[in-house]
């Protein structure tokens, strides 16, 4: 929409009969106009998009003064009305001087209330779209057009609506934040959003290969100013495994709301809990927590046998539900709170004296539970299994565990409770340790802040506008043939590409006509040529001359097209 207010200082407006005009006086340039866009040029210099949405309601729809604004949009995008004496106009400012406007792509409807939110991944999310909100204007997709109450304004958007896709176009977005990796329905935006995408992967693995075949789908499908955001080097790391390009993998850590989650009176949260759950016995006694869904892969079995190694202390589970342990007899020392607003999950925090996350599934790409322990100064006990060391560091300990190559029923590996429940016991045992262990995991989660976490996501936008620029200049297309040789040295028939420079001599790129190359490069650059992304002619190579060579080809010719574009 239109960033107003707008000086107008260059522009008369004027009536001939009953049509109206507008003429930029700095491009020589006259528009016919309707009413509404007269009124809303009447208004703008003094007045903000909202003001004049409000201003003019009794006038017209709030649609018709919104569908005016973003036409006066375009209009100043292509140069015209709002540009200076000196030529300048926002369609020549560069991205730093002006806000982004980021369009947010998600499958449910926005929430903008945490509250009853017990998933990391929708809660990460939406503290990092209100993270923005400072920086950018953001648009969520949505059921219906809507302003939260955060600021977030959601927009209509159903994917077999035309009508809807074609709103989103217009919007001229400067960046697409998808909600997640999986939501793999938004591939073919790519085709339409000619702006900067960027897909974060909160799962490394799991879900019988779901999960990395979706990542694998995005990362054929990407264009050169398009990434993924890894919240932790742990995820780049795998999916190198899978890609060679990793410059598409951009780490950026996730943040922690440090006004909410932060140490507090240790007797007053476990005298608040005690009572809770009427349980008065659990102010003296060492407490260990457990917050997350109460599943095997998220290590329930393995948390059970914990608290059976260790008969004297008390071991709280915190869960939306038990799932199928409701109908196991638990050790008498294990109680169950079940799910609470956010809004107490600090005075929970507070009352444990050592978090313990035995996960083991391939989806702890950070630990956003295990971080908001940290910030309340709570030291954490954990596997060595995908995010979680990156994010523990020396603050918690972080017990060995057996990665699997290959998962097994979501199972990214596994870890032994003895070994689990030693560490546990060595810090209840030692006060000192504990104490200095939990000032340093508060020290620590301070350095985890959304704010960070946006501006680092809008100065990689920034970063991948940047690269649009360069790689979206035209290329040349130099024809490549085939040919079979009689290679003398092997006795035998050989296989070449031809690179061929048919043009004027006066126009002639290259130096010379007729360039040898191999086969391999022969075809990376036919496919080039025929509009295929750089990452499926990636798959495509590596499925004909192996990982190594693939790279290397690739990069000889990419090298290539970049000094003849």
């Amino acid at each position: 929409m239109l960033q107003l207010p707008k000086t107008l200082q260059n522009v008369h407006k004027f009536r001939h009969d009953d049509r109206m005009y507008v003429t930029d006086v700095v491009q020589c340039k006259v528009l016919e106009i309707d009413a509404i866009t007269w009124d809303i040029l009447e208004l703008c210099a003094s007045s903000t998009s909202d003001e004049i949405i409000d201003r003019l309601g009794e006038k017209y729809s709030q649609d018709e003064v919104t569908e005016a604004l973003e036409s006066l949009a375009e209009v100043e995008q292509s140069g015209l009305l709002f540009s200076t004496l000196d030529g300048r106009s926002a369609a020549t400012t560069t991205v730093a001087e002006r806000r982004l406007r980021i369009l947010v792509a998600q499958g449910n409807p926005y929430v903008d209330d945490l509250t009853l939110v017990a998933g990391g991944v929708r809660v990460a999310h939406t503290h990092l779209i209100k993270a923005l909100l400072p920086y950018a204007d953001v648009e969520v997709m949505n059921d219906v057009d809507k302003l939260f109450d955060d600021g977030v304004q959601g927009i209509a958007f159903h994917p077999e609506d035309r009508a809807s896709l074609l709103k989103l176009i217009r919007r001229k977005y400067d960046g697409v934040l998808l909600q997640k990796h999986t939501d793999t329905a938004f591939l073919s935006l790519l085709r339409y959003i000619d702006a900067p995408f960027v897909v974060p992967i909160y799962s490394i693995r799991g879900h019988n290969g779901e999960s990395i075949n979706s990542v694998l789908h995005w990362y054929s499908a990407m264009r050169a100013f398009d990434a993924f955001l890894t919240p932790t080097e742990s995820v780049k790391d795998f999916y190198l495994s899978f890609a060679s390009d990793a410059s598409t993998f951009q780490t950026i850590l996730l943040g922690v709301d440090l006004d909410h989650f932060k140490p507090m009176d240790k007797h007053a949260a476990k005298h608040e809990v005690a009572q809770m759950l009427n349980k008065p016995e659990l102010v003296d006694s060492p407490t260990v927590g457990f917050q997350s869904r109460f599943q095997p892969e998220k290590g329930a079995g393995i948390y059970i046998k914990i608290a059976e190694l260790l008969p004297e202390v008390c071991f709280l589970v915190t869960a939306p539900t038990l799932n199928f342990y409701a109908q196991q007899r638990f050790p008498p020392n294990l109680i169950y709170l079940s799910q609470q607003p956010r809004d107490r999950l600090p005075y929970i925090f507070n009352a444990f004296d050592v978090y313990c996350l035995p996960s083991m599934v391939g989806e702890e790409t950070f630990g956003l539970a295990v971080l908001e322990a940290m910030a309340c100064g709570i030291p954490p006990v954990v596997p060595r299994l995908d995010g979680l060391p990156e994010v523990v560091g020396d603050a918690g300990v972080i017990v060995p565990a057996s990665e699997y190559r290959d998962e097994i029923g979501s199972f990214a590996g596994t870890v032994c409770p003895f070994a689990m429940s030693e560490a546990i016991n060595g810090l209840l045992n030692d006060e000192e340790r504990r104490l200095k262990l939990g000032e340093k995991a508060a020290q620590a989660a301070r350095n985890f802040t959304w704010d960070a976490t946006a501006t680092n996501l809008l100065t990689l936008l920034e970063k991948l506008k940047k690269i649009q620029r360069l790689t979206t200049r035209h290329r040349r297309e130099f024809p490549i043939s085939f040919a079979a040789y009689l290679d003398e040295s092997k006795k035998g028939v050989g296989y070449k590409a031809i690179l061929s420079n048919v043009t004027n001599l006066k126009e002639r790129p290259l130096m010379f006509d007729g360039y040898v190359q191999t086969v391999e490069e022969g075809l990376a650059l036919s496919l080039l040529n025929k509009g295929h992304g750089t990452h499926e002619v990636e798959a495509v190579l590596q499925h004909f001359c192996g990982e190594t060579k693939a790279v290397s080809v690739l990069e000889k010719v990419l090298g290539f097209q970049g000094a003849t574009s």
